[in-house]
């Protein structure tokens, strides 16, 4: 599947994509850089959103250690739901976190790199619940990554 527009994601800083907009939409109260995760390569950066409702956190990960087939080989292509985020495709994977339930959506914005947006729900939440929000929340900020 084609992409809009490749985006390189080495100067990102995941942050800006919680726009105005997006916190307006969202409800967003907080927003926080976090440490990047080792797994996700050199350079990889993590930004935090809380909402007001306080029902999920959402997060921006850029995996610049790899793109699709490694996502296939370390999550495991069973796991894997495919959708459209925004145009590019896109990879879902859904767990239960030792919190509440996870959603993980994985965004092909370029060779080797992924965007990934998910969405960590309270104990009553689900884990479709938890996809749902992250799938929103992964159009707005990809839709402002294009528009950069």
């Amino acid at each position: 599947m084609n992409r809009p527009k490749a985006v390189d994601l080495k100067t990102l800083d995941p942050c800006t994509l919680f726009t105005p907009e997006v916190k307006t939409a969202f409800g967003v109260r907080l927003v926080t850089p976090s440490d990047p995760l080792p797994d996700y390569g050199e350079g990889s950066k993590t930004c935090t959103a809380n909402f007001e409702d306080r029902t999920y956190i959402s997060s921006i990960y850029t995996l610049l250690n790899g793109g699709v087939d490694r996502l296939k080989r370390t999550v495991g292509e069973a796991e894997l739901t495919s959708l459209q985020v925004a145009g590019y495709p896109a990879y879902a994977d859904q767990r239960d976190g030792g919190l509440g339930p996870v959603c993980d959506v994985y965004i092909d914005v370029n060779d080797g790199q992924l965007l990934l947006v998910n969405a960590v729900g309270d104990k009553k939440s689900t884990a479709d619940a938890a996809c749902e929000q992250a799938k929103k929340v992964a159009n707005a900020v990809v839709a402002a990554l294009v528009a950069k």
